[in-house]
């Protein structure tokens, strides 16, 4: 089992859990299976520079919110690796998606975007869903931005081809 199973397991059982995750799930594992408050586990090795982890995909995370009732939670793990296998250090708790501020994420290219944690983890308990998709707006548009200016660069290099 690699490391990032390994803590999804972990943290699962911490919580009462089984990590079932697959890559066609939205989370690693279930809250309750009756309800499906899914969970996401995002591990980082403090002793290596993780640059911008990527946290979900844009388009899934919107489709997956616009249904009815659906839920998402994070929790953020930080470990160490050592000869006797992982440690996990701390962990953030059960985080809803919607109190993830944007001062600490960022849409970079991929597919429609995906999410990426550009910082350290800041917690609004405060901010509610509409909240977070004002700040997802906002976030796609710099992407676009950024995405039409890499455009015109391009056209620019091409433009005699």
């Amino acid at each position: 089992m690699d490391d990032y199973r390994t803590i999804e397991v972990q943290t699962a059982k911490k919580h009462g859990a089984t990590a079932k995750g697959t890559r066609k799930s939205i989370g690693d594992f279930l809250l309750d299976d009756n309800i499906q408050k899914p969970v996401n586990v995002k591990s980082n090795n403090v002793d290596k520079n993780n640059y911008s982890p990527n946290i979900i995909s844009a388009k899934r995370l919107i489709k997956w919110l616009k249904q009815n009732g659906n839920e998402l939670y994070f929790i953020f793990v930080n470990y160490k690796k050592t000869d006797d296998g992982v440690i996990v250090i701390d962990d953030s708790g059960l985080i809803p998606v919607q109190h993830i501020n944007w001062e600490c994420l960022t849409i970079e290219a991929q597919g429609w975007g995906v999410i990426q944690m550009v910082g350290e983890l800041k917690i609004d308990k405060n901010q509610d869903m509409k909240g977070f998709f004002r700040g997802m707006k906002t976030a796609y548009e710099k992407y676009m931005d950024k995405e039409t200016r890499k455009m015109a660069k391009i056209r620019e290099m091409i433009k005699d081809f």
